[in-house]
């Protein structure tokens, strides 16, 4: 049987190997995450460099190895130039890549999670400054859907009761919103108020409205919300959140990230 295969991929890592050739780790839409060797391909005049820079979408062509394939052939199909025009854009992208990196498996078709990431990557890519963070936040809720790990934001995770138009607590460890009435009394003051709860529940619609994608600040605050569940849920730190940081310094909540309870 031909170790010879053809994918679709888009890159969402790649790592200096050797002298001349870049590591990379791509997610294909009929293998999952793949991770391949692009030999030469850090050479000046290598015609593939190009084609290996992350969030570079290709037609792929590899050979299957013992341990790392090898990538022999890739046509450019978009490269969400978009991106690459402003730091925060870049930054949200390499958070939404993190989170694919964590939840992705290999050999396995993943057509949902790849078909997702491309979409949120062409809303990001497109997105004015102010919206960076909406875009980034309802990515991250819908790749953690598709991994069946999403926090629940529609009920309660403690008494399992609807939660509507109302102020709520969300737990951590618990995985999503807890309802006023099933706090523990010694922490009341632990808790997400109705523009909060109202944000959270709009991630797990297909598309943000046109109002809340200029809820900035609102935004900025559930994705340290966000990172704390994704932190607590894969138990490593989110890389990119340094960056992010300092990236959205300037529309950053006045009063800091909303509480937590753990």
């Amino acid at each position: 049987m031909s170790k010879t295969y053809r994918a679709t991929g888009i890159n969402l890592r790649r790592m200096p190997l050797g002298e001349s050739d870049w590591l990379l780790t791509i997610l294909t839409r009929e293998n999952g995450l793949v991770r391949a060797v692009a030999k030469g391909a850090r050479k000046a005049n290598a015609r593939i460099g190009g084609r290996t820079e992350q969030f570079v979408v290709n037609d792929l062509q590899l050979y299957r190895g013992r341990s790392l394939d090898q990538l022999t052939q890739a046509e450019s199909i978009t490269a969400f130039g978009g991106l690459r025009q402003e730091l925060g854009r870049l930054t949200a992208a390499q958070y939404l890549a993190e989170g694919v990196l964590q939840s992705a498996t290999e050999n396995q078709p993943q057509e949902e999670l790849f078909d997702l990431l491309m979409l949120h990557l062409g809303r990001l890519a497109g997105a004015p400054s102010r919206q960076v963070a909406a875009r980034l936040v309802h990515g991250l809720f819908q790749l953690l859907a598709v991994g069946g790990v999403a926090p629940e934001v529609h009920f309660c995770t403690v008494s399992h009761r609807p939660i509507h138009a109302e102020a709520a607590g969300f737990s951590v460890e618990g995985g999503g919103l807890v309802a006023l009435e099933c706090l523990p009394q010694e922490r009341v003051g632990y808790r997400l108020e109705l523009p909060q709860v109202a944000a959270l529940q709009l991630l797990a619609s297909v598309d943000l409205t046109a109002t809340s994608l200029e809820w900035d600040a609102l935004w900025v605050g559930i994705e340290r919300l966000l990172r704390r569940y994704i932190e607590f849920h894969f138990e490593r730190p989110v890389r990119s959140a340094e960056l992010l940081e300092l990236c959205f310094e300037a529309s950053a909540p006045a009063a800091g990230s909303p509480p937590i309870i753990n």
